[in-house]
């Protein structure tokens, strides 16, 4: 693939390894002991409910923060009807966690023998979580119906087709030009809503919050999908006229007492196969106490879903003075998109054969 994989994943899963009190052992079979946080000092000594102000008197989210454990996005069968798992079920998760590093793991199937070819050196595991899925609504933890007659979404995020959106690019014809190659091999940063649905590879965890009186900002960093810089506008202008498009959508925030809220619309492309002229996606930051954050997502278009679906995404704040985020500078060194690229060229010549 590229040997942009291995100096970013190996830092950022070690950053997670210091900071995070999620991070399971690998070297034994037990979960790694919790680490001594300062993150209360650098934050100051904010109470359950009255978080620290910034010096304009907003609530202050400011800092890095990053995903606590490990929840798939929908229920799984298994878990029908139940919101959390009991305290022995992590157990017995995190334990098979330790057993199964994922050294070597080879396949017969060229394909996911390709795409699996990462050993634990390069994962960053991270606990089970409670929660048996990040929706919380609808109450099932599933994702809601298609509307009818709206196309299948895909199973990740993307444009319409498959062109241009994240992943490896399986379908016919994506592989062929460098213009409709996915996001992945191209390295063209991270797509919204950044949702951690592979922690394994520490995708979709990590994000740095600035803030000042008009406007925030929020670094994601995503390992071999590179990183975006969202704005936040916090000034009431509106947003952007419709026929305006932005890969990380049109954000616009306020205040609900500690609660910060964020509108997104204006998507050049959809999250599982919603209409971009539909979707939008409501946000609810809330600093918990000073070293947690919660993110709550509702998702809304009424041309995809037969109702909106909300998930939510439970974050810890790095010690300032230990912590920094690592560029993974993606296309450095890409030989996944020019080994993509001969590869078709070979095919081509192949089939005039």
């Amino acid at each position: 693939m590229s040997d942009r994989y291995v100096i970013p994943l190996s830092a950022l899963a070690g950053v997670l390894g210091l900071v995070s009190l999620a991070a399971v052992s690998m070297s034994g079979q037990t979960p790694a002991s919790p680490a001594k946080s300062t993150g209360a000092k650098a934050a100051g000594a904010a109470k359950a409910g009255t978080p620290p102000r910034t010096a304009w008197g907003d609530p202050d989210l400011q800092g890095t923060w990053f995903v606590l454990t490990d929840v798939p996005l929908e229920r799984s069968a298994a878990n029908a009807g139940k919101e959390f798992l009991t305290d022995q079920e992590v157990a017995a998760a995190d334990a098979q966690k330790g057993l199964n590093p994922g050294r070597n793991a080879r396949s017969a199937d060229k394909a996911q023998d390709v795409s699996g070819a990462y050993n634990a050196v390069f994962n960053s595991v991270l606990k089970t979580g409670k929660r048996t899925s990040m929706i919380v609504d609808p109450p099932d933890g599933r994702i809601p119906p298609l509307v009818g007659g709206a196309p299948a979404g895909r199973g990740g995020q993307g444009a319409p087709g498959g062109r241009g959106g994240l992943g490896l690019g399986t379908g016919p014809g994506v592989n062929d030009n460098p213009e409709t190659i996915p996001q992945s091999p191209r390295c063209l940063g991270v797509p919204m809503p950044f949702l951690p649905l592979n922690t394994l590879f520490a995708q979709g965890t990590v994000m740095q919050v600035v803030q000042s009186p008009k406007s925030m900002a929020i670094y994601m960093e995503d390992d071999h999908a590179g990183g975006g810089n969202r704005v936040i506008f916090m000034d009431g202008r509106p947003h952007a006229p419709s026929k305006a498009k932005f890969y990380l959508g049109d954000s616009r925030g306020h205040w609900e007492g500690n609660t910060l809220v964020v509108e997104t619309t204006n998507f050049s492309q959809g999250f599982r196969g919603s209409n971009i002229e539909t979707y939008k996606m409501i946000e609810r930051f809330t600093r918990v106490d000073a070293n947690n954050l919660r993110r709550e997502i509702t998702f809304d278009d009424p041309k995809t879903w037969t109702k909106p679906w909300t998930v939510v995404v439970e974050m810890g704040r790095a010690p300032d003075q230990r912590h920094m985020i690592f560029d993974s500078a993606c296309h450095e060194g890409n030989y996944g998109l020019t080994g993509i690229l001969v590869g078709n060229r070979k095919q081509e010549q192949a089939e005039k054969k």
